[in-house]
């Protein structure tokens, strides 16, 4: 990790290293399944409560956010329970290094007054505007296939929007940004191979090495180097994470969500899911998490 007071003078090559995505965005009234409900920490949630209140129930604390101000969760797990009258400004996105590290610090909440920040609430409600518009019916996340390439590119010009009123707003409440050093080459191409492919794919790590020129072993170290982890446990964790925030946030059926995932059988789905995560899709789901 570098130096927090040295981030200014980093090349732009190390910023172009830096995953961000859109996951998801809304402006309204809370809906019913979602006033009681599982809350997971990833991808990125922040809330402008604009109306009542939402308290978050954690193993060893809870924390309860009112009206007028953002509020960012920590990347931990918990129970989310907001007022019946609740209405809030969502917006849910990644921002994160390919080891798996958030740009900024997310082991604490953050909480900014809304009047300190209305670039933030701007973006967002563009955000919000625009997946409504261009996404209606879709209720939890943003499908991987955009269609038009105007769907992209809009998406993208109001995500670094949004992101950038996003890093001044966490300088503003003392953070730093975070960054790793320049990645290799060849694990930069390596990354980007998986990065478009679609996560019911599989992944072969002998054709990935092949197609960046390398054998599978210089590839895996190349990894474990740079990341901390093989191709293959990168993208195994890149399809865990995806599966749990389907399973714990989503309306979609375990089925289905099994089949997006490229699992051809529904008990060899909650056999790798119960492995991974302690607990199968179904229980996960119908669990209190606390």
């Amino acid at each position: 990790m570098r130096d927090a007071s040295k981030l200014s003078v980093l090349p732009l090559e190390n910023w172009r290293d830096l995953r961000t995505q859109l996951v998801w965005a809304y402006d309204g009234k809370v809906a019913d399944p979602l006033k009681k409900a599982a809350y997971t920490g990833i991808p990125i949630p922040a809330w402008l409560v604009r109306r009542g209140s939402v308290t978050l129930h954690f193993r060893d604390r809870k924390e309860r956010i009112t009206s007028g101000r953002w509020y960012f969760p920590p990347a931990e797990d918990g129970f989310q329970e907001f007022s019946e009258n609740a209405e809030i400004l969502s917006v849910r996105f990644r921002a994160e290094w390919p080891t798996g590290e958030s740009l900024f610090d997310r082991t604490r909440a953050v909480q900014v007054a809304v009047e300190s920040a209305p670039t933030l609430t701007r973006m967002g409600e563009r955000l919000a505007r625009l997946v409504a518009r261009r996404f209606p019916g879709i209720r939890t996340t943003l499908p991987q296939n955009l269609g038009a390439p105007e769907d992209y590119f809009e998406i993208e010009r109001l995500l670094h929007g949004w992101l950038l009123a996003y890093t001044v707003a966490m300088r503003g409440a003392g953070l730093l940004p975070r960054t790793i050093g320049k990645l290799d080459d060849r694990v930069r191409q390596a990354l980007h191979e998986l990065e478009t492919r679609n996560l019911n794919q599989v992944v072969r790590e002998t054709e990935l090495a092949r197609s960046v020129g390398l054998s599978r072993s210089q590839l895996n170290r190349l990894f474990v180097r740079n990341l901390g982890q093989t191709p293959a446990e990168y993208w195994e964790n890149k399809r865990l994470q995806a599966a749990r925030l389907a399973i714990l946030e989503s309306r979609q059926s375990i089925k289905s969500i099994a089949y997006d995932l490229g699992f051809s059988s529904l008990p060899h789905f909650s056999a790798w899911v119960k492995r991974k995560l302690g607990l199968p899709p179904r229980e996960m789901r119908e669990s209190d998490p606390l």
